[in-house]
């Protein structure tokens, strides 16, 4: 009788021990992905930034080329429009590179 009583006891502490891993195992792999999509994410946010960052200095070598042509632009009108004896008001921008300061 006693056999009786130590296997259901034996069967009911392996079911417990079985339960508790299997939580434990699942509560694992539940915080290993999460950390994997925030992980994606991340990587996802640094590609768009590093799209970002190239763009923009895209964007930063044509505005350095337009500002260079129009400081040429400016070089060329100012002697003319002296020329034709018009006044030439100062910029209130720095005319550096332009050859009038």
């Amino acid at each position: 009788m006693y056999w009786w009583i130590a296997m259901v006891v034996g069967i009911g502490i392996g079911l417990l021990v079985q339960y508790m891993c299997s939580h434990k195992i699942l509560r694992l792999k539940q915080l290993v992905s999460q950390k994997s999509i925030a992980l994606r994410d991340a990587r996802l946010e640094a590609q768009k930034l590093d799209d970002q960052e190239a763009e923009l200095k895209g964007q930063q070598v044509v505005l350095t080329h337009s500002i260079g042509r129009l400081q040429n632009d400016i070089s060329s009108l100012i002697p003319r429009l002296k020329e034709k004896g018009l006044e030439v008001p100062a910029p209130p921008f720095p005319v550096e590179g332009t050859g009038e300061g």
